[in-house]
């Protein structure tokens, strides 16, 4: 019973999250949500469309089908007219929903292990619906003029579409946790968010431009939409010029770096070849001439968009060397982006031939473009920083070195005074012998015994105590300054001169008391003169 009790009280030590109902249901979310939400759409659109222009609803579900792959730029071959190139915005839509979806089904400090498996959910929902699609196609090719894609060719376009997404939103969550792990060097996580803007405004360049050539051709875009289409097919036009507006912005992002674009014509900033184009709204802005010569001067744009990534990349604070690599970085990866959607957005037209861009040849240009401003503007930020950062040190090292100027006692620096009072011995002094005195003395001595004795006791009674009183009271308190000629100076900020003052007693003149100490003799003298005998 007891080994029971143990075995159901077992944990998990192994380190790893265990497969909960939240786990489980978070995956998937991540398999099914997007291809849910993208096949209801399809749905509903497609059902609109059967209805206003009063088709047979037989075919439905094979064109449900059909526009599921188109939306991954999978190749349709409709009434054997090859359809290649396809609306690159559906495809864009489902590429952010799906790594909107990734980034949210990971934590930061997730293990390989779970990213491994959130990856593995994003594409298995969409190959899944795929396989059902084709199945779908080859059963409907009876009902709709529709010819079986490639199999290969569908489930690799699948596949890639969804793993680019799906490792974009990862990383964009786990990135900066994956390279600490991994020792990759600070720098490599910086790289993301340069890239972004960068690739942005290329892109809101490209559409920019295309919105300004719209505008231009008003009047062509006018006489498009103006035909005897009625009701739905203005409408239709319509919304199939919005879903191809991506296209036609890469390609003109392609004229704006240099490159060509080809719908019918082939257009660059340099030269215009004319050819026949065909008759969408979207495309009534391509030119069929190009007049004057200042067109180059779009060239700015990208050079523009290349001192910007260096611009945010020198902002990153980094060294010189770690700034070069960031921008380098960045902008490779936003050619690459570039020639993966110049990939996706061409294709071939029925009988108008190749429309779009050539990938590679605008990947490497888009990266020539961004990289040599980047780097410049990118080099001087990081050398003004460098060098602001050693002024500021150097005028540290100055500031230190004055403190410890003042801290040492330099010769500039006033050292305040101090005076100090200090005690000394009282010094006595004793004057010497009266010769008065003795001479009183010396005369009194000649005196009766009697008379001098009893004299002579009262009188060294009275010098004993005059004495005795002098020599308590001769005493004077003065005060002797010394100041010395130069002030010293101590060591410290907080250096003092000090002057010493010493209370030193002067004796007092005792000629003063001196009547006093010899009045007792002169009472033993006589009143007047006497004879030499006395």
């Amino acid at each position: 019973m007891t080994s029971l009790l143990a075995r159901g009280s077992r944990r998990n030590t192994s380190g790893q999250p265990e497969a909960g109902p939240d786990h489980v249901r978070t995956l998937l979310g991540v398999a099914l949500r997007p291809t849910g939400v993208a096949i209801a759409l399809i749905c509903a659109a497609v059902l609109v469309t059967l209805v206003s222009s009063n088709s047979d609803l037989a075919g439905a579900v094979g064109a449900v089908a059909a526009s599921w792959l188109a939306v991954h730029q999978v190749s349709l071959t409709v009434t054997g007219a090859p359809l290649g190139i396809l609306p690159l915005l559906p495809t864009m839509l489902m590429m952010w929903v799906v790594a909107r979806g990734c980034a949210r089904a990971v934590a930061p400090d997730a293990d390989a292990r779970d990213v491994g498996k959130v990856i593995a959910a994003a594409v298995a929902g969409p190959i899944a619906a795929t396989l059902i699609a084709l199945a779908v196609i080859t059963d409907a090719a009876a009902l709709i003029p529709l010819q079986q894609p490639s199999a290969l060719e569908a489930l690799g376009s699948v596949f890639g579409i969804h793993l680019l997404a799906a490792a974009a939103g990862i990383t964009a969550t786990v990135g900066p946790s994956l390279c600490a792990r991994w020792g990759l060097p600070d720098w490599v996580p910086a790289i993301g968010r340069p890239a972004g803007r960068a690739a942005g405004s290329m892109f809101a360049a490209g559409a920019a431009v295309t919105a300004a050539s719209l505008v231009w051709s008003w009047s062509e875009v006018g006489d498009l939409l103006g035909g005897d289409f009625g009701f739905v097919g203005l409408l239709g036009s319509t919304v199939l010029s919005v879903l191809y507006l991506p296209n036609v912005a890469m390609g003109a992002l392609a004229v704006l770096v240099g490159g060509t674009a080809h719908a019918g014509a082939a257009v660059s900033v340099f030269d215009v070849v004319p050819g026949p184009v065909p008759p969408v709204p979207v495309l009534a802005g391509v030119p069929t001439a190009l007049v004057g010569s200042a067109w180059p001067i779009l060239l700015i744009v990208p050079v523009t968009i290349g001192a910007l990534l260096g611009r945010d990349c020198g902002r990153l604070r980094l060294p010189m060397a770690e700034t070069a690599y960031v921008v380098a970085s960045a902008a490779a990866v936003v050619g690459v982006v570039a020639g993966l959607f110049g990939l996706l957005a061409g294709g071939d037209l029925g009988s108008y031939g190749f429309v779009g861009v050539e990938p590679a040849a605008l990947g490497v240009v888009t990266f020539g473009w961004l990289v040599v401003p980047g780097l410049v503007v990118g080099a001087l930020l990081a050398r003004g920083r460098e060098t602001e950062h050693a002024e500021t040190h150097e005028d540290q090292r100055e500031t230190d070195v004055d403190t410890t100027d003042i801290g040492t006692g330099a010769d500039d620096v006033a050292a305040p005074l101090e005076i100090r009072r200090l005690e000394r011995p009282t010094v006595r002094y004793r004057s010497g012998p009266d010769p008065e005195l003795e001479q009183a003395t010396g005369a009194a001595a000649d005196a009766p015994d009697d008379a001098a004795a009893s004299d002579e006791h009262e009188t060294d009674e009275h010098e004993t105590g005059e004495h005795a009183t002098a020599e308590d009271t001769a005493v004077v308190e003065a005060e002797i300054v010394e100041e010395p000629a130069t002030p010293t100076v101590t060591d410290g900020p907080e250096a003092v001169t000090a002057v010493e003052v010493a209370d030193v007693e002067e004796p007092e003149d005792e000629a003063d008391d001196a009547p006093e100490a010899t009045s007792a003799d002169e009472a033993a003298l006589p009143d007047g003169p006497g004879n030499p005998r006395d």
